[in-house]
């Protein structure tokens, strides 16, 4: 089984409070043709690992506020939205990394999911996180490089290469996972 991570595609990420809008767009075609491609698989979930922030999080003090829980900020961006299947999981996080104070990993163990394939905002930062936490669970990680983006002045192959490099992630394209 595998799980399409879709990380942090928000309104405030996209258009709102952080917003980085031109990198963000450029990659949404591409994340909606993988959701699209993993609602028709019988061997695929959807994960939206979605930031959902309290007033006291810690990353308030680096980011101001975000994100905010209950906020049209924390929604998935209407494009990218989930459509309430049963293979579609929310999973909300204060964290940069998916798996970091959520339930994440037991409910990919229920599903029996072996291979993540990590897409969305921001491959230097909550993408990192995440590989991190699906690497130290010894799941198999596939990174769409035209699926993830970054800050604006952020080398986006320098984080690509570290997720290589570090975590041992496979780097390919969207149309490789597309068939």
């Amino acid at each position: 089984m595998k799980a399409l991570i879709v990380i942090d595609m928000l309104n405030d990420f996209v258009t709102g409070a952080l917003a980085n809008e031109a990198d963000a767009m450029k990659i949404v075609p591409v994340i909606k043709r993988l959701i699209d491609h993993a609602r028709r698989q019988p061997d695929w979930l959807v994960v939206y690992a979605n930031d959902a922030h309290r007033a006291d999080d810690r990353e308030m003090s680096i980011w101001g506020r975000h994100a905010m829980a209950g906020t049209l900020g924390a929604n998935v961006i209407e494009t990218l939205a989930p459509i309430g299947t049963d293979r579609e999981i929310v999973s909300p996080k204060r964290f940069y990394g998916a798996f970091d104070g959520t339930d994440l990993e037991e409910v990919l163990k229920v599903y029996g999911v072996t291979e993540v394939v990590l897409t969305g905002q921001h491959t230097h930062c909550c993408v990192r996180h995440t590989a991190y936490g699906a690497f130290i669970r010894g799941y198999q990680i596939k990174v769409p490089s035209d699926a993830v983006c970054v800050f604006p002045g952020v080398d986006q192959q320098d984080a690509i290469n570290y997720l290589k490099t570090i975590y041992g992630a496979e780097i390919t394209m969207s149309t490789a996972l597309v068939m």
